[in-house]
């Protein structure tokens, strides 16, 4: 199976690394040349869970026209950058190509479909994460949550996914075809990412740290009892929503020690997803009539965060 992966970053890198380990033909796409010239010289380093460290060359460029059709395009961006991802992904995308986003946050398989069209377009979720090192090193976090889920936008049944899961399950990712409604899982990852990724990025704690700590802990529950009510709006009746609280606070278990995405983003300076998360989740509250007063708190202060740090950067690192 051909794969391209339009993102370098620390999850899409870790993705690209172990496909091309396992025997794929793996291409990385990033529109960041300096990247891309990085990877094709060095080529890329991950850091195991167990502490052992991998090392292997893989093709990278900043054109995917180079590339042509391939069977498998995964889309590993932040969400801010879903629209002009798939746009540069075009190329790619020949007769029987699948998209496929597992990206956190709302919002992400429609802009993937305005461009590339539902029909080809998968959702899902991964629970795997990373962290970048460097420009060619990454961490990877292996997931204890079943891996990588999969299905169809539209919802309709698709034999084709089952050789897509195989590729994550031969890469030692695990892979699954959800059964059902795909936008299920998706919600039930943005319960815990929407409770969990502001509180750490605001406070600077770790899930263990969280856990640990009243305050935070129960501004998580707080989140997810809320998130978990505009869930209940839209009609999903997943088990995690009869206590949404206890269920986020479970799933820092597998973060322990380490830093969430929006926590690594704030720490770096860059733009966080705030927007696909809190600030999605007061979008469809106002649609379903649910008032979202902490999402639309926390969200504001994240957002109002990002903004002084890029202006800050702007102005050289702040006022005289």
């Amino acid at each position: 199976m051909r794969i391209a992966i339009m993102g370098a970053g620390a999850l899409g890198g870790a993705f690209g690394f172990l496909l091309a380990e396992a025997g794929f033909d793996v291409t990385l796409v990033d529109v960041d040349r300096a990247k891309v010239d990085a990877i094709n010289s060095e080529g890329l380093t991950l850091l195991m869970p167990d502490g052992s460290s991998r090392h292997r060359l893989i093709r990278a460029t900043a054109d995917p026209a180079e590339v042509g059709h391939v069977d498998l395009v995964q889309v590993a961006v932040k969400g801010y950058h879903t629209l002009s991802a798939a746009t540069l992904a075009v190329p790619l995308v020949g007769p029987a190509t699948y998209v496929l986003s597992l990206q956190n946050g709302l919002g992400n398989l429609d802009r993937i479909a305005s461009v590339v069209g539902p029909e080809r377009v998968v959702g899902g979720i991964t629970a795997h994460s990373a962290m970048p090192i460097g420009p060619t090193e990454i961490r990877f976090n292996a997931a204890g949550m079943g891996g990588v889920h999969i299905g169809r936008f539209d919802g309709t049944r698709d034999d084709g996914l089952a050789p897509v899961a195989d590729v994550f399950i031969a890469a030692g990712l695990e892979g699954h075809v959800v059964e059902g409604d795909v936008h299920e899982p998706i919600w039930r990852k943005l319960l815990a990412n929407s409770s969990v990724n502001p509180v750490a990025a605001l406070m600077g704690l770790t899930g263990r740290e969280i856990q640990e700590m009243e305050e935070a802990s129960g501004l998580v529950r707080a989140l997810a009892c809320e998130t978990g009510a505009v869930a209940r709006a839209q009609g999903f009746t997943f088990a995690e929503l009869d206590d949404p609280g206890e269920f986020v606070i479970g799933t820092l278990d597998w973060v322990g020690d380490n830093k969430v995405s929006m926590l690594q983003d704030v720490e770096a300076g860059r733009r966080t997803e705030i927007d696909t998360l809190n600030l999605a989740v007061v979008e469809v509250g106002e649609k379903y009539g649910v008032d979202t007063p902490l999402n639309w708190t926390i969200g504001s202060l994240v957002r109002t965060m990002e903004r002084k740090m890029l202006r800050d950067r702007r102005n050289g690192g702040g006022a005289a």
